[in-house]
């Protein structure tokens, strides 16, 4: 673990406010906190180094809103505990059951653990704070950047509107990740609906090449192979990649967590297994399902977000559930425009994205594609599935 000092020049360097560990009941964590009995605690460090830690009685495993959304998970994912847990019986409850019980465990996540949290951090004037959370064991299935609590525009919007919210999982990769400099250039690569079956995952990665990265390479159906994706990364000097395809997990395989690409797979091991890093990769953005979950347990370096920075990026997007193919290819392409039109870094971009996809009244900007012009108004901002899977790790 190392020390709140190291922490907290980490933290000035990325310009962040405070690293968070959200520790359940009867948790600990080595160095900062002992055992808790009974209730559970934030521990946060700020960026000067100092400690603190915040009692959050409602932070328990077996709170009913977590033990029903682990069991529920949203359509089409089971948000169920690690491998070996026995699938609950019956048939898979529907959608409407699995959205209302993402929708209770963001109430609870607001009422629990953000709103008392966000009370005790500073907030510098017009800037809002910037948190990096390290949610442990079975709480890294929460959306915490999706918590419901009471904002300033609105009387019960959600945590991600009112503070810029970070993911990893640990303090030692938080210092790993903040020591790697930004690349001078940019070269980039598009993924694009390589086993031909999301229409709009194949729209969305042309979009995102003509648009903003016009002189990068595409690689769609039969050219993005995990080969021409590996030797590409190990070429790159500055490179940002984005992958619109299939991301898979399988509980306790070994090669747990993967994405499906033309002719192939490539598995989270292989990105964190040997000696390959892959130096000056800016960012991955990972606009597939579930490239934030971990297929052993809740070791977070298995997900394929976290072997993307174990494997040397500097800043990762990725998701927790499978997320709907319309709606991701328009959250995908505004991630892009506020990062090229507003020169946000990626998790504030990632942040005006879902924003614009909650603003009832959003615009398509200027140049955007026909082709998903045409969905805007169509997106639901009160469906969470549309938009609060996605979470942003590292700078």
């Amino acid at each position: 673990m190392p020390s709140p000092g190291d922490i907290g020049s980490a933290l000035r360097a990325m310009g962040a406010t405070a690293l968070v560990y959200l520790v359940p009941g009867d948790g600990d964590v080595p160095g900062l906190l002992g055992p808790q009995h009974g209730s559970g605690a934030a521990v946060i460090v700020k960026a000067d180094g100092s400690t603190d830690a915040l009692d959050l009685p409602g932070l328990t495993l077996d709170a009913p809103p977590l033990t029903a959304y682990r069991a529920t998970g949203t359509p089409g994912r089971d948000a169920g505990g690690p491998p070996g847990d026995d699938a609950p019986p019956g048939p898979a409850p529907s959608p409407a059951t699995s959205r209302a019980a993402l929708e209770q465990v963001c109430a609870w996540a607001g009422t629990a653990v953000m709103e008392p949290l966000l009370s005790r951090l500073p907030r510098g004037f017009g800037r809002v704070p910037s948190l990096v959370l390290v949610p442990m064991g079975d709480l890294g299935v929460v959306p915490w950047h999706a918590a419901r609590v009471r904002g300033r525009r609105r009387s019960r919007g959600y945590a991600c509107e009112e503070v810029d919210i970070s993911y990893l999982p640990s303090a030692r990769l938080l210092c790993d990740v903040a020591a790697r400099p930004a690349a001078g250039t940019r070269q980039t690569l598009v993924v694009g609906n390589p086993t031909r079956d999301l229409h709009h995952a194949g729209e969305e990665a042309e979009a995102v090449h003509s648009v903003f990265h016009p002189d990068g390479d595409l690689l769609g159906p039969g050219a993005a192979t995990p080969a021409a994706v590996t030797d590409w990364l190990r070429r790159q000097q500055g490179g940002l990649l984005h992958l619109a395809c299939h991301g898979v997990v399988r509980q306790g395989e070994r090669h747990s967590a993967y994405l499906a690409l033309s002719d192939g797979r490539l598995a989270a091991e292989e990105l964190t297994e040997g000696a390959t890093r892959y130096r000056g990769l800016d960012l991955v953005v990972l606009a597939a399902c579930r490239t934030n979950v971990s297929g052993h347990g809740y070791d977070e370096a298995y997900s394929l977000a976290t072997a993307f920075l174990v494997a040397g990026a500097r800043s990762v997007v990725g998701s927790l559930w499978p997320v709907p193919d319309a709606a991701t290819s328009l959250l995908m392409y505004m991630i892009h425009h506020f990062m090229s039109q507003e020169r946000l870094p990626p998790g504030a971009a990632l942040r005006s994205a879902q924003s614009w996809m909650l603003n009832e009244r959003r615009e398509a900007p200027p140049g955007m594609p026909d082709r998903l012009r045409a969905r805007v108004r169509h997106i639901d901002g009160d469906d969470l599935t549309a938009w609060a899977g996605f979470t942003h790790l590292g700078w």
